[in-house]
């Protein structure tokens, strides 16, 4: 039996996919970016237009990382406006577990076993408060969480020490760019993760090369994101921050949204391949996410360094 929600789900993205055609078709865009620029966010959540002072490199801005900061005292919360985060790993997860199997970093036998990733080495970059960080450790991969907001690594490692300690031993965590880090940890990681970040970042370019510089030959990375359409700006601004107001306002904009034909051009760049982009849904009735055929709203991303 379908979802209510994901019914909601299909419908709206038939409806948003000719709205965009008309859009195309009239240039009605430029008509937005004109208004846009005259009077200032005249379409909800659509550009970001707050300061944009940088912060310790030019990936993400400052006013980015205070905003993101305010979080911290439900990050944790399962119950309460980030829950989703903790119901996320029903697709994160086997994103990655998967794709290090098709890539023979694991064996395909070991897919389903309780320690999957023992022996393999996962940089997190953009790790926030650890809970991604958390699941892949406990599958026994070394994880390596690294994240500017000095607050969310505080925090990460706090609920490391107090709620998961017999993790201590397979992940650390540093209140640091990935681009610093990747000064000094070049070609050290089998796989790399940037899950949910590519959406708060000003610089595309810088962090996802930073990433690959930071894998070895061969190594994974693992991106999830918000794909630039209008279903996505709905269903992930509209919907959680204005009709629902379960986040704060201003947590996502539209302009920082990515395709994965934009990543996958970037990454190119750097010779690492783009392999396999899954999609997503969320069921906000259930909390609960599974993968789709569909990457028009959200989507997980897995590229090999060649």
């Amino acid at each position: 039996m379908l979802s209510p929600y994901y019914v909601l789900y299909l419908v709206l993205g038939l409806v948003f996919r000719v709205t965009e055609a008309i859009i195309g078709l009239l240039k009605l865009d430029l008509v937005a970016r004109a208004l846009e620029a005259k009077f200032g966010n005249f379409i909800i959540g659509l550009n970001d237009s707050r300061p944009k002072e940088n912060a310790p490199t030019d990936s993400v801005s400052k006013t980015e990382l205070d905003h993101l900061a305010k979080m911290v005292t439900f990050w944790w919360n399962k119950n309460g406006p980030a829950k989703m985060l903790h119901t996320f790993y029903q697709v994160r997860v086997p994103l990655v577990v998967e794709g290090l199997a098709e890539t023979g970093r694991i064996s395909k036998a070991d897919i389903s076993k309780p320690d999957s990733l023992k022996g393999v080495r996962i940089l997190e970059a953009g790790c926030g408060g650890g809970v991604l960080a958390e699941d892949l450790a406990r599958l026994g991969a070394y994880v390596v969480g690294v994240d500017p907001g000095t607050e969310m690594i505080d925090l990460a490692k706090r609920h490391l020490e107090t709620e998961s300690a017999d993790l201590k031993d397979r992940l650390e965590y540093h209140a640091i760019t990935v681009e610093e880090h990747a000064k000094k940890f070049a070609g050290t990681y089998d796989a790399i993760v940037c899950s949910e970040v590519m959406e708060h970042v000003d610089e595309k370019v810088s962090i996802l090369e930073a990433c690959v510089r930071c894998l070895k030959p061969g190594g994974s990375l693992f991106v999830t994101t918000e794909n630039q359409t209008m279903l996505a700006w709905f269903m992930f601004i509209i919907i959680p921050e204005y009709i629902l107001k379960f986040i704060p306002k201003g947590t996502h904009f539209y302009e920082k949204f990515v395709s994965p034909g934009q990543i996958s051009k970037i990454l190119d760049q750097y010779q690492c391949k783009t392999k396999r982009v899954r999609g997503f849904f969320y069921d906000r009735m259930f909390n609960s996410w599974s993968f789709i055929e569909s990457d028009e709203c959200n989507y997980g991303l897995h590229a090999v360094k060649k």
